[in-house]
């Protein structure tokens, strides 16, 4: 099949160079149409439903909307787990389907859900489905500053205006609002005014609302057209809200003004944003689309605010991811050159022919441009994972075209050494039977590499997610360069080949390896059993080197943009959380490498973000790495931060934006690590979360532990007397509302002000109920009088949960767990896990470990399973290459003593065993046994010669595997060394994704090196004891 693939290729090039100018017009499509994001998705399929119930307690929220949703949510097929928070007049319940379910099926069953519930809720609950994003697309921040306007004209520019505007830009999904205040147009009752005219504050409320009202009355007919008949009666001021009548009497109106007045107050806040400790200010988060580009999203979002940008109003930027991006791209842009001229540089040096360089080189920028292609067409982000995976093969996807131009020489000097002139046909002639003669194996060769990738596929969940794009990108690459060396090489080989191409012999270079390796190979060849000794004892090395390596999930992968998460208190103001973050942030900017500084506490008017007010998140952008002190890393710099932000009440965590954000929307927990305590009630939960905390935070290994206060909040109780509220002729409706409206301001109309709209609310002067007396003396209006709140309810304070957790529909503590930087996430569990083992366990608690621990072990779980199918299939492939079941086995079970060379490479380097270093061991295996048959076609090659010629003896058989191996080692040292020179600048280039890429590419060059001496050395020692066998 291979061989007529290449024969037709050669008969037809003009329609194969067609064929392939075509595709290049089409990859140059593809790479202008690159989607482009720094990281993928790490996130599974998720579907939020935000519920607003104005003033609302977290338990009365969790009662009566967010348990029914959960329980319901639980039945739809798919789902993987249902986590619902309920706060302080919030809740977000987040659906997690299982992977690879498409979101809009997710929604749409989400939405089938809500609508046959949606009836049952109260009818102030507003329960709303989510935008079609997460928390990971945050792709842009800004913040607002003005010399001229206040913080409530700032947020009402960025609700009203900003926001809209942003929206309008194609991929953005929703734009959140964080801090400033939202006006509000409170009307302030008199409490004693209400008593001396028998009034109450429902009257009040009762008489907005049917006030603030417009409506239509179908057409009137004038001189043959329509006249729309409207009523217009909404509030246009304050004194049309002050001249709403509550009651007439003998021809005397009562209006508002005689018991109230409006006053601009902000809306009840839960969230605000601080900017580089200056005091606080105005945010806006723009939100991306899943599965928009990301980069254009940004760029478009940018060009759209300077249309935006009015003088009055400065938008700073507080966080680009654009710049990740650039940079993320920038480092592997760079890889890929230095990898592209180090491969040219090392085809110059054993070929010395312009031509054959132009061959090999000019299938690297097509091989990529196709695989940019394929990315387009699938709709495939280009990021640090999916770039990654045509930077490590870029060595490997041209091995095929160096193996056939370096063949395709070999035969041509053969043929000029038989005296023929390099006519056209002859050179025809000689480069089809070079091309055939390796076109097969080396073409199984490069598959093996695709099938050594397979276990990547299979694995799930946030590991499956992050390798995936590498492992497509990767696949896509090899095949390209397979398909293009079997087609488009040959007949390129047709025009750049010609009578200048030297002898293998004639070169400087080669005649030194040629002679030295001849050398060695004599000496040795015939120590079958030594080799066999030495092959076993450095296997048998390697189990104590892997035993001795940790283990991690993954490297900590730096964005160059910090993020600072600390715990605060459970249950604080507003105010004071504003304090804490002002303070914090002021501390921050005091470091010179800090750009800006953008704080945020609680949480954003957008459904991707759950956060309470106790949850600090700031965004610390620094400065190019050129303006930093010397010898300042981003290690150091966090550890200095770190030591100056010891706050008391503050226990503190560091993260990435995007590393933080996908670990709470994976997990629900905000650090790399994390114990979830399910249980029946709170109490018990925060018990033993306590315990567990103490005995960690014992450990020496334990940076920072802590255990949510999960029964912690503060409420003052009001419980109805049902006996005296039936005596004076009410309802618990009637003494609820009061309460709502007098202490909460509850929201009764909305002001229109052309496109802006504000809350209406009712109120009791501050006097009247700032504290438990003044809230016992409201009064209530009754059929009898006026009597106060304390005849008709107790009112005591109480402590209860101040945020309710639930997953799976059971209450849920989390236990936040930051390791110290020397300690893997792995190692950390294991030792912890025997301190908790002492602590008691109550009936009812359980608890399970959350994670980069648990993405390890179900990252390992998976491989285990699917590596066994993925060596049967190497096996195949390498008996379909060679079609000799012994040669086979000598590749098969050769393969284990590359990975020695990897182990060695990871130990050196200091790097952990990871998820990228099994990655690179993957490669590995497809690399190493595409090495290895390189070197047994040329051996099975020269002892079918000798074979030909009748010499079968002993003697005939050593020359023809040392001139197998020695005399046509050129191909060899080829091909490895342009894997060695794709893999090198990976290892040295720093920048972002180069923590990923150095860990896939250690253990790939130290074991091409061990790979390299097997081949070279014990291939050919084991070959010919196969072939004497059979002899």
């Amino acid at each position: 099949m291979i061989e007529k693939i290449i024969e037709f290729s050669l008969k037809n090039r003009i329609f194969i160079f067609l064929l392939f100018a075509l595709l290049s017009l089409a990859s140059f499509w593809g790479v202008k149409n690159a989607s482009f994001d720094a990281l993928p998705d790490l996130t599974p399929p998720q579907v939020v439903i935000e519920v607003k119930w104005e003033g609302q307690s977290p338990q009365i929220i969790e009662k009566q909307v967010t348990y029914p949703l959960t329980t319901s949510f639980l039945s739809l097929a798919n789902v993987e787990t249902v986590r619902g928070f309920s706060g302080f007049s919030t809740a977000l319940i987040y659906v997690v389907f299982k992977d690879k379910t498409d979101l809009y099926f997710a929604r749409t069953r989400v939405l089938e859900k809500l609508s046959q519930s949606i009836k049952s809720f109260p009818k102030d609950a507003s329960v709303t489905l989510g935008p079609d994003a997460t928390g990971v697309g945050w792709v842009y921040q800004y913040a607002l500053t003005s010399t001229n306007l206040n913080l409530a004209d700032m947020r009402s520019y960025q609700d009203y205006f900003l926001r809209f505007g942003l929206l309008s830009v194609s991929g953005v999904s929703e734009v959140g609002s964080i801090g400033g205040f939202v006006k509000n147009y409170e009307i302030t009752a008199d409490q004693n005014a209400l008593v001396n005219y028998n009034l109450s504050i429902l009257d009040i409320s009762n008489a907005v609302e049917k006030t603030n009202v417009s409506d239509g009355a179908r057409v009137v007919l004038r001189n043959g057209f329509e006249n729309m008949v409207q009523t217009s009666g909404y509030y246009a001021s304050e004194e049309d809200i002050l001249n709403t009548p509550l009651l007439s009497n003998n021809g005397l109106s009562l209006t508002i003004r005689d018991v109230a007045s409006v006053n601009i107050t902000p809306s009840e806040r839960r969230g605000l944003a601080e900017l580089n400790g200056e005091g606080e200010t105005v945010g806006g988060i723009v939100i991306a689309r899943i599965g928009a580009n990301a980069y254009k999203v940004i760029e478009d979002v940018k060009e759209k605010l300077k249309t935006l940008a009015g003088s009055d109003v400065n938008i700073v930027p507080v966080y680009d991811r654009s710049e990740l991006i650039e940079k993320a791209v920038g480092t592997l842009k760079r890889a890929l050159i230095e990898e592209a001229i180090a491969v040219a540089i090392i085809v110059a040096l054993f070929l010395g022919h312009r031509g054959s360089i132009a061959v090999i080189v000019l299938t690297l920028p097509l091989t990529i441009g196709l695989t940019f292609l394929a990315m387009t067409l699938l709709g495939m982000s280009s990021n640090i994972m999916s770039l990654g995976g045509i930077a490590i093969a870029i060595g490997a996807m041209v091995d095929a075209s160096i193996v056939l131009v370096e063949n395709a020489h070999k035969h041509i000097v053969e043929k000029r050494k038989k005296g023929l002139q390099l006519t056209y046909a002859v050179k025809i002639d000689a480069i089809l039977e070079s091309s055939k003669q390796v076109g097969r194996p080396i073409f199984f060769a490069l598959m093996l590499v695709i099938v050594s990738f397979m276990p990547i596929f299979a694995l799930t969940g946030q590991e499956g997610a992050l390798f995936s794009p590498m492992a497509f990108t990767k696949s896509f690459a090899m095949l390209f360069g397979a398909i293009i060396a079997i087609t488009l090489t040959p007949a390129l080989m047709t025009i750049f080949l010609n009578d200048k191409i030297k002898a293998e012999e004639d070169s400087r270079l080669n005649s030194f390896f040629i002679k030295h390796y001849e050398t060695v190979l004599r000496k040795i060849i015939g120590y079958k059993k030594t080799a066999l000794v030495i092959f076993i004892g450095t296997m048998a090395l390697s189990y104590p080197l892997y035993t001795s390596l940790k283990w991690e999930f993954m490297p900590k992968l730096s964005e160059e943009v910090f993020m600072y998460m600390p715990v605060a208190p459970m249950g604080i103001s507003v105010d004071l959380a504003s304090s804490i973050t002002q303070k914090t942030d002021q501390i921050i900017k005091t470091f010179p490498e800090v750009k800006t500084v953008f704080g945020k506490a609680g949480r954003a008017d957008t459904a991707t973000d759950s956060a309470p007010l106790a949850m600090l998140e700031t965004v610390i952008t620094l400065k190019p790495k050129d303006q930093w002190r010397v010898g300042m890393t981003e290690e150091k710099l966090m550890d200095e931060m770190d030591k100056a932000l010891q706050i008391e009440g503050l226990t503190n965590s560091w993260t990435y934006p995007i590393r933080g954000r996908i670990d709470m929307l994976i997990t629900g927990i905000r650090t790399p690590l994390g114990i979830k305590v399910y249980g029946q009630n709170f109490e018990d939960i925060e018990m033993y979360s306590n315990e567990i905390s103490k005995a960690l935070k014992k450990m020496e290994e334990s940076s920072a532990v802590f255990a949510e206060k999960a029964a912690t909040g503060y409420y003052l109780d009001i419980k109805p007397k049902d006996e005296m509220i039936a005596k004076y002729g009410l309802n618990r409706d009637d003494i609820f509302k009061t309460i709502s409206l007098s202490v909460g301001g509850s929201s009764v109309s909305t002001m229109i002000q052309g496109t802006h709209r504000y809350p209406i609310s009712v109120r009791l002067d501050a006097s009247a109920r700032g504290d438990i007396e003044a809230i016992k003396n409201i009064p209530i209006k009754t059929e009898l009088g006026q009597h106060l709140l304390s005849d008709f309810a107790d009112i005591n304070y109480i402590e209860a949960p101040g945020e309710i957790k639930t997953e799976k529909a059971l209450p849920v503590g989390y236990i936040y767990i930051m390791p110290k930087e020397t300690i893997t996430p792995s190692e950390y569990k294991q030792i912890a896990q025997k301190a908790i083992e002492t602590i008691k366990v109550p009936q009812g608690i359980r608890y399970e470990w959350t994670g980069q621990s648990e993405y390890l072990e179900s990252a390992k779980k998976t491989l285990i399973l699917i590596a066994p199918i993925s060596l049967l299939l190497t096996f195949m492939l390498i008996f379909a290459s060679l079609r000799d079941i012994h040669l086979t086995v000598l590749i098969f079970f050769t393969l284990p003593f590359s990975f020695v060379g990897g182990l060695l490479a990871i130990k050196l380097l200091g790097f952990s065993m990871s998820i990228a270093v099994i990655v690179g061991f993957l490669a590995l295996l497809g690399v190493a046994a595409e090495t290895a048959i390189v070197m047994l076609i040329y051996l099975k090659e020269a002892v079918e010669e000798k074979a030909l010629e009748g010499k079968k003896e002993y003697d005939s058989l050593l020359n023809a595997c040392i001139d197998g191996a020695a005399k046509r080692i050129r191909p060899k040292l080829m091909t490895v060394f342009s894997l060695m020179a794709g893999l090198v600048p990976l290892l040295y280039i720093k920048g972002v994704g180069s923590e990923i890429m150095g860990r896939i590419a250690a253990p790939m060059l130290g074991g091409l090196i061990t790979s390299t001496l097997l081949t070279l050395i014990l291939v050919p020692i084991f070959y010919l004891w196969i072939v004497k066998s059979k002899s």
